[in-house]
């Protein structure tokens, strides 16, 4: 990984990882498909990813969006990274069905990678959009498998 391509097996073992992350897990975060540079997530709405109105809290949505982007950048770094910084704009409520996210690379360089990403209801309606900077640790990644 050491070039940041990624092949088809080490691919694999990047959804494998994510699958394995509790969090991801907890809000039923699902993997669609996974390309250099892009990611495209889903979560199908159950009444614990709601807020007080009924509809898709916040937290949820810019999670679904910090995934996305963060599998996008890892499948082009190949390296660990972590969010440094985000930028959300919700921009219509959902209250049920599937929240669709596909998440980009817009822009990399050693060090950082910027990425950004949509929310999109069943409809394809645009729900929330946003940006992230992510800071990329040139080491190998020893996470677990």
């Amino acid at each position: 990984m050491g070039d940041g391509k990624m092949n088809g097996e080490e691919f694999n073992k990047l959804i494998q990882y994510f699958r394995k992350v509790p969090f991801w897990s907890h809000i039923r975060c699902q993997i669609d498909e996974v390309e250099e540079g892009t990611a495209q997530l889903h979560i199908t709405l159950e009444n614990f990813h709601l807020n007080g109105n009924a509809t898709a809290h916040g937290g949820v949505l810019s999670t679904l969006m910090d995934n996305a982007m963060g599998l996008a950048v890892r499948s082009v770094s190949g390296w660990k990274t972590a969010t440094t910084q985000m930028n959300v704009y919700f921009l219509a409520p959902a209250a049920e069905g599937k929240m669709w996210c596909r998440g980009e690379v817009i822009h990399q360089t050693r060090r950082t990678v910027t990425a950004r990403a949509t929310v999109t209801d069943d409809r394809g309606e645009l729900i929330a959009t946003g940006t992230g900077s992510f800071r990329v640790f040139r080491q190998p990644d020893t996470s677990p498998n």
